[in-house]
């Protein structure tokens, strides 16, 4: 079986012309990344092309429904990278500059059975950040997306009364709008004994992880937040 020249990276909707027909007014595209003799991803985002379904299938020798199957599988599997990135700098750029025992403790605390181990927690830490940036900088299927400290919006959370997520919202810019949230929170979470508490991170879901971490982490983030706005 001959090796493809291309590798779908995913869906586009910023590009509205095929890059092989010149046919614009496209709902969406197809990123293809160029592959070596060897079948090995040759070149960076900017050599990317993206090509209509039609056009994709033809350079690929593939049906058009496999194309669409294919460049939605690859967008999903790129959607979960880009929220594990989320995660990752929600939870660690707070502490990148912490003390180094502060930065342990985070470290270990999430990842317990690497402690008293040869795993340096500092390089760790240092590795999870690089790693997610980069991600996020990647603009083979769109815009590069927000990744820095000062992108981090603030989250309520209410927690039910065993410490369970009982919502998440994100806490509006407006104070008077803040205020009434915070009330109505608080009010819900006397109704369920619950408690309320506010974080900052890049999404949501971020958010809920920064939510369940340890005192340490959380204090960190705060003081990442209020030095980010100062």
């Amino acid at each position: 079986m001959p090796i493809p020249k291309w590798k779908i990276k995913g869906i586009v909707d910023d590009f509205d012309e095929c890059g092989c027909c010149g046919r614009r007014g496209l709902k969406r595209t197809v990123a293809l990344m160029p592959l070596d003799a060897d079948g090995n991803e040759d070149g960076t985002a900017e050599d990317v092309v993206y090509y209509g379904t039609s056009c994709a299938a033809t350079a690929l020798s593939w049906t058009q429904g496999k194309v669409t199957d294919t460049a939605r599988a690859a967008q999903a599997e790129r959607d979960q990278r880009d929220a594990y990135a989320r995660r990752m700098l929600s939870i660690y750029a707070p502490v990148e500059f912490a003390p180094v025992r502060d930065k342990a403790h985070v470290y270990y605390d999430r990842n317990q059975r690497q402690r008293n181990t040869s795993v340096k927690a500092t390089e760790e830490v240092a590795k999870l950040l690089a790693e997610a940036r980069a991600m996020l900088a990647d603009t083979t299927t769109g815009p590069a997306r927000p990744s820095r400290i000062d992108d981090f919006r603030r989250y309520i959370v209410i927690f039910t009364s065993d410490r369970r997520i009982y919502l998440v919202r994100r806490v509006p810019e407006e104070e008077a709008k803040r205020q009434e949230q915070a009330e109505a929170a608080q009010r819900r979470a006397d109704e369920i004994r619950g408690s309320v508490l506010v974080v900052a991170a890049l999404d949501s879901e971020a958010a809920r992880d920064v939510a369940y971490s340890d005192d340490l982490t959380r204090e960190w983030n705060t003081k990442a937040w209020r030095a980010a706005h100062a």
